[in-house]
């Protein structure tokens, strides 16, 4: 161990908080510069469920979590629409906040918590792990690396299935002021943040939303969009709950020089024009086991990998003072491209979404 751990407090006790807790626990395994010691949930039950499993406080009073002086960053998994209200008080108590996808349900919110965070020097962190996944790093090197020459296309396709159980077990999903809306602002999002990651900044969308299968819930479980990139590429993203069992989601990316495509967690497809170091590590690549479950059909069967390794990432920029790999400013560029298509589908009219400051 280099240091000190760095001190976790977490806010939620779902599923997604258990995977939060599991990342830290398996970095204080590891290597000891990560610690969980107080889990903010709203009830006793639900709080001690999780933070007994690894030996942590839990709590129910938000006012004396975010006073403790053992916790140097607040992770944040509650629902979407509160993530900006709580980063906000865990920035003005002097703590380093991560928030889980999407940064919040509106742009607005988002932007608040970039400027709280900014405001009291501490670091701001988006949880937008699929970034880390070998294939995308891959992906994301070649495209710096010239290999595409010119993108021309970059599509998204998150064809999901969740159970109506899945809306009924919390009752916040689905709903406009907490999730913000349906299948593309929560689900969707991570391949979103992909297109933008791999094509840069949106330039203009135009989108269509429905309920098909989901008709209790009052965002959509079913969206479609077209988006032009500023770099010149242009792509589709279609994003559903409602499509049975639930298959991979999947990127596809053609340029002058070629193609990839991006098949769940793997690259199903690379025929680039030349070799280079990337069709090296691609062969490894191919030679390990194949990634865990990308949540298609069952959002509790999600890796863990992923998240330590954003966390780790997180603890050294903390440590370091540098900016973390993914900050809020990634995040409220994903946020952008989903608040647009659904400006479009209300309006019927494409959405021109300015550049980025």
């Amino acid at each position: 161990m280099s240091a000190q751990p760095v001190r976790f407090g977490l806010i939620g006790a779902g599923n997604i908080a258990k995977v939060h807790a599991q990342a830290i626990a398996d970095i204080a395994a590891a290597s000891g510069d990560a610690r969980l010691t107080a889990v903010l949930a709203t009830t006793v039950a639900r709080a001690k469920s999780l933070a007994q499993q690894h030996g942590a406080v839990a709590m129910t009073d938000a006012d004396a979590f975010f006073a403790r002086a053992d916790v140097d960053v607040v992770a944040i998994c509650t629902p979407s629409g509160t993530h900006a209200d709580l980063g906000e008080r865990a920035a003005a108590a002097g703590k380093h906040v991560i928030v889980e996808k999407p940064i919040d349900v509106s742009v607005e919110a988002g932007q608040r918590l970039i400027d709280a965070c900014q405001r009291h020097g501490v670091q701001l962190g988006a949880i937008f792990q699929s970034r880390f996944l070998p294939a995308v790093t891959l992906i994301k090197r070649a495209i710096d690396n010239g290999r595409f020459g010119r993108l021309y296309l970059v599509d998204a396709y998150v064809k999901w299935y969740r159970e109506p159980a899945y809306y009924q077990a919390a009752r916040w999903r689905g709903t406009l002021a907490l999730d913000g809306g349906g299948a593309l602002i929560n689900q969707a999002i991570h391949t979103v943040d992909l297109a933008q990651h791999f094509a840069g900044p949106a330039a203009s969308v135009f989108g269509h939303t429905a309920r098909l299968h989901h008709p209790g819930i009052e965002g959509e479980d079913t969206a479609l969009a077209i988006v032009n990139y500023r770099s010149g590429a242009a792509g589709v993203i279609q994003a559903t709950t409602s499509v049975s069992p639930g298959f991979s989601r999947r990127v596809e990316l053609h340029g002058e020089r070629g193609s990839v495509i991006l098949d769940g967690n793997e690259i199903s497809v690379w025929q680039l024009q030349g070799q280079g170091a990337e069709e090296a590590e691609l062969s490894r690549l191919r030679t390990l086991a194949k990634d865990a479950s990308d949540g298609a059909s069952d959002p509790t069967k999600l890796d863990v990998a992923g998240h330590r390794q954003q966390f780790e990432d997180f603890i050294t920029a903390v440590r370091t003072s540098r900016a973390p790999a993914i900050g809020g400013r990634d995040a409220l560029g994903a946020l952008r491209i989903v608040r647009a298509v659904y400006e479009s589908a209300a309006s019927g009219q494409k959405v021109e979404l300015p550049p980025e400051s």
